[in-house]
């Protein structure tokens, strides 16, 4: 019995000290499978102390900058995976260290933390954390950690891959990009190529004001957004191929004491970032040295990527020959040889104006003025011209004029004379001289005609309340519609009218298309002789009447709604159905033998019958 009893007192002594050597807490054993608590959105800087030295990081905005041992752009993805391999990273196993133990010394120095084979030391606002990081594991991929050098910290299995991220040099670590910005914040780009014995000097600028791009160097000039962009993406495309030094006291060497051009990028609120270009490499004659201001680095750089930029820099002037807001536009005018359109804006709707009015299709009409801002100016031009004579544009053969309601002023388009296939215009609002090709112009249409709306008639089909029918040599047939839209004839005795087939006549009247506006009235439309007049009443005072005259050599026909003096063409389909009859003859028992004959369909009449008539 007493044996039973010695055995149950150890039981309890050792479990005893079981629970004082492993955590209970839910605190604790979060500690144990979690490095820190960590957000990597929160770092502001990082330390790392390794073989090569000591890499001091700050973050400037969402870009990383090396402080130290040189300033200079850093990889900002490269520094980010460091800080988020260590804050995610999860320990495979802690060993707790007893700091009373003697050979805890040696056995720190063992694992390779005392000292440490890395130390990485990341800064938040509120907090910095330490990581001391040992030597590989024999046994598995697998390294010595600890948290810091508290005496009792415990060692901290953890991934070889955070090793391998912290063990790299400055080389691995500093950015390959020349440039490190956002693009919406650059508001400058400026340019300046040295005397050669080829070239003489050359500034070039672009600047953001108002939000809008203009070239102020070499001379003002609008400038493409397109294009801007473009150049400020192959701005941040380029890349160090190999860093020379990072000792700037001797520069001579690498043609940086003189530099032979210099390429600048101002952002906002008030930072400039400035790249200067030295000599060519030797033995690389594709490669030439290069450096920013404010950094000791010289490096190397593909001439091709720096000449292109150079060279796109100059060239993104705005090639739009008319500029222009369509949205904004309240009237077009153009007269241009065959060409006279005259259209406006009032209240919101756009009417055609002149020889041929009325309503014009807002759809067209913002098409045309679309197109027309688009115009872009060939390679040829000319930044200035005091005498305008030798291209036509003293007396103009062509006029297009714009008027904006964000503008007092119209905005003109002279359009000279043609040449070698081309057309020199000039806007109102600049000194420079354009070239268009001569067929630049032959979207718009020769008249107002081209844009005017294609509905003839506007109605709502509730709003019918009746229709008249005429065909020659017939009486009028008179038809009145219900509310319900049921459909009767008022004055023909033994008939009865097809509702669904009036009905549907009615609806086509009411948005009654045309397929082709023809323009003022000619005899041979014949439309003193129609071959068909409906006349429909709705809620306006008069009825609105279509007259229907001759066949137009495409089947359609010549067709006019009183009142609107132009012409248009009806086509085949929609005249089958405007002539077909919608009378019947009424049922009656035994119609299937007594019925009487049905009524004959109205049939188009040829003009050759109408003459003979």
């Amino acid at each position: 019995m007493a044996i039973y009893l010695v055995l149950a007192l150890g039981l309890i002594c050792y479990l005893t000290f079981i629970d004082k050597k492993i955590p209970g807490t839910k605190e604790q054993e979060d500690s144990e499978t979690q490095l820190f608590k960590l957000d990597p959105g929160d770092v502001t800087g990082l330390e790392i102390n390794n073989v090569h030295g000591v890499l001091i990081f700050q973050k400037n905005g969402t870009h990383w900058e090396i402080k130290s041992p040189v300033n200079t752009p850093a990889d900002t993805a490269a520094v980010e995976e460091v800080i988020s391999q260590i804050a995610y990273t999860q320990p495979q196993r802690v060993i707790h260290i007893d700091a009373a133990d003697k050979s805890t010394d040696a056995t720190l120095k063992e694992w390779g933390l005392a000292p440490s084979a890395e130390r990485v030391v990341i800064h938040t606002k509120d907090k910095s954390y330490e990581l001391l990081v040992g030597r590989k594991m024999a046994i598995n991929d697998s390294v010595y950690a600890r948290a810091s050098g508290r005496k009792n910290e415990p060692v901290r299995i953890i991934p070889n891959s955070v090793k391998t991220m912290v063990e790299k040099d400055l080389s691995d670590f500093r950015s390959r990009n020349v440039f490190d910005f956002d693009l919406d914040k650059a508001v400058t780009v400026a340019s300046r190529i040295g005397d050669t014995s080829t070239t003489p000097a050359q500034e070039c600028e672009v600047d953001l004001k108002d939000n809008k791009w203009t070239l102020q160097k070499p001379l003002v000039a609008r400038a493409s957004e397109t294009d801007v962009q473009a150049l400020l993406t192959k701005i941040l495309a380029l890349r160090a191929i190999d860093f020379i030094t990072d000792d700037a006291s001797n520069l001579s060497q690498y043609g940086l004491t003189t530099p032979s051009a210099t390429l600048t990028v101002t952002l906002k609120p008030d930072t400039e970032m400035v790249l200067q270009i030295g000599a060519p490499v030797p033995n690389k004659p594709d490669q030439v040295y290069a450096q920013r201001v404010k950094s000791n680095s010289v490096f190397t750089l593909a001439k091709s990527s720096l000449d292109d930029v150079l060279k796109a820099l100059p060239n993104v002037r705005d090639r739009h020959i008319f500029p222009f807001e369509p949205g904004q536009a309240t009237s077009l005018t153009l007269s241009f040889g065959k060409k006279d359109l005259q259209i406006r804006n009032e209240k919101g709707l756009w009417v055609a104006l002149g020889s041929v009015v009325g309503r014009a299709d807002v759809g067209k009409v913002t098409d045309a003025l679309a197109r027309l801002s688009q115009l872009e100016t060939t390679p040829v031009l000319k930044d200035s011209a005091t005498d305008l004579k030798p291209f036509g544009l003293d007396k103009p053969q062509g006029k297009v004029i714009v008027e904006s309601s964000t503008s007092k002023t119209p905005r003109t388009l002279l359009i000279g004379k043609d040449e070698n296939k081309l057309l020199y215009v000039r806007n109102s609002t600049e000194p420079f001289i354009y070239t268009v090709p001569e067929n630049a112009f032959d979207f718009l249409p020769n008249n107002n005609l081209g844009l005017l709306d294609g509905r003839t008639i506007d109605l709502q089909l509730k709003q019918i309340k009746g229709m008249t029918v005429t065909a020659p040599s017939q009486p009028p047939v008179v038809l009145t519609r219900s509310g319900g839209g049921t459909w009767t004839a008022s004055n023909v005795k033994d008939r009865m009218v097809d509702s669904v087939k009036a009905e549907s006549q009615a609806s086509l009247l009411c948005q009654l298309l045309t397929k082709n506006w023809l323009g003022a009235a000619l005899p041979s439309y014949e439309l003193n002789k129609p071959v068909l007049t409906l006349a429909i009443q709705g809620d306006q005072p008069k009825p609105i009447v279509l007259r229907v005259g001759a066949a137009l050599p495409d089947g359609g026909r010549a067709a006019q709604v009183e009142g609107n003096p132009n012409i248009f063409e009806l086509s085949e389909g929609d005249f089958g159905i405007l002539n077909s009859s919608s009378l019947q003859p009424i049922p009656t028992e035994g119609a299937g033998t007594n019925a009487p004959p049905a009524a004959k369909t109205l049939t188009p009449v040829s003009a050759k019958q109408q003459k003979t008539d």
